[in-house]
């Protein structure tokens, strides 16, 4: 009954808040003119508000504190009988980075914010997780890597934080697509947390996987049913982003305890199409000597389209190969595969879509210059 309440009240919880207040923050979007403008989203098409992304942190944190209240009523006190004052400073210290983060989405959705200033807050809200005392301190074998030393984990922590936290918002081009993978993400997640007995980790992730279903049913079939679709924005990139380093990162460290060695192999693998995609960019970007911040036409589902594919057609691409390398990983972990044998078959097999992508991309515009 505990962790049937900790999955199903937040999710519940969320979908009906999100379900409320979006078409809410649609109306004050479009008053306030806080939208795409309608000729980068093709003639005749509904301006898109870039706001969807404000009502995330509010319902999260209604969404959690109402089901710990409801469960420390019921079922203390062994709801909390694993935490401890490490876990709760830990918590204490995503929570406020994750408003850092979120701050800053929302006033770089409404007004901008310069790159080095972005840069340095989100420096600022990664680096609270370490000095929380949560940071990647073992890698299990992984490319022969056991243990890591606190001045080596900490800034790879620092790092993966800031990683991950930016892959999020460069996946918000494509109706549906941020929040279909983030969806997908979280529940893999909450399954590992619950493998791991881990109630408050499973209530943030259903929560995250609740008040995303609305946005990714809204801007899925918002063509079948005209309604208008919501851009997450910065602010719904960055929050999700950073729960989602806060989750994998604690998780990570289950690994040879509550969780089979090799834990941050399935964790990190919820996050191979962000990761990857934006590791390929970024290297493509320094060997053509241009600025790795510099958006450009270059991600998975930028190339998926040029090779002729349909924008729902993408989405439903990469949904399924997110989905094959978690279950892979997922497997490979639980069977107890040699981690490094297994990141090298993820790189095989990101290398393999990429060339037939690439195969597919250059088939179709060499038929728009000769057709």
């Amino acid at each position: 009954m505990l962790y049937f309440i900790s999955v199903f009240v937040p999710l519940l919880l969320t979908i009906v808040l999100a379900t409320y207040i979006i078409p809410r923050i649609l109306v004050v979007s479009v008053k306030k003119d806080l939208v795409i403008p309608s000729e980068t989203k093709g003639k005749g098409r509904l301006r898109v508000p870039r706001l969807g992304g404000v009502s995330l942190f509010p319902i999260l944190v209604i969404s959690v504190g109402a089901t710990i209240v409801l469960l420390m009523t019921f079922f203390s006190p062994s709801f909390l009988e694993k935490e401890d004052k490490m876990t709760f400073v830990q918590y204490m210290f995503g929570l406020a980075g994750l408003t850092t983060m979120y701050l800053l989405g929302v006033m770089d959705d409404l007004l901008g914010v310069s790159i080095t200033s972005k840069l340095l807050i989100e420096l600022l809200a990664a680096l609270l997780i370490p000095l929380s005392g949560l940071w990647l301190d073992n890698f299990h074998g992984l490319l022969g890597i056991f243990e890591i030393p606190d001045w080596i984990g900490m800034p790879l922590t620092v790092f993966a934080v800031l990683y991950i936290t930016n892959a999020i918002p460069m996946l918000d081009d494509v109706d549906g697509l941020a929040s279909g993978l983030a969806i997908i993400a979280f529940a893999v997640l909450g399954g590992v947390s619950y493998q791991a007995g881990e109630p408050l980790l499973m209530i943030v992730c259903a929560a995250m996987s609740g008040m995303l279903m609305p946005f990714f049913y809204r801007n899925v079939m918002v063509r079948r049913i005209g309604w208008r679709n919501i851009y997450l924005g910065d602010t719904g990139g960055l929050t999700i982003g950073y729960v989602l380093s806060f989750v994998v990162i604690v998780l990570s460290r289950m690994g040879g305890t509550s969780l089979p060695e090799g834990a941050i192999m399935a964790c990190f693998g919820t996050l191979i199409i962000p990761m990857f995609d934006v590791m390929r960019v970024s290297v493509t970007r320094m060997i053509n000597h241009r600025n790795i911040f510099q958006r450009d036409n270059n991600h998975i589902h930028h190339r998926l389209i040029q090779g002729g594919m349909r924008p729902m057609s993408v989405l439903v691409t990469i949904l399924i190969i997110s989905t094959f390398f978690i279950v892979f990983n997922v497997i490979g972990v639980w069977s107890e595969w040699n981690l490094s044998l297994l990141l090298v078959a993820d790189v095989m097999a990101w290398i393999i879509v990429q060339l037939v992508i690439s195969y597919f991309k250059n088939k179709n515009r060499d038929l728009i210059n000769y057709g």
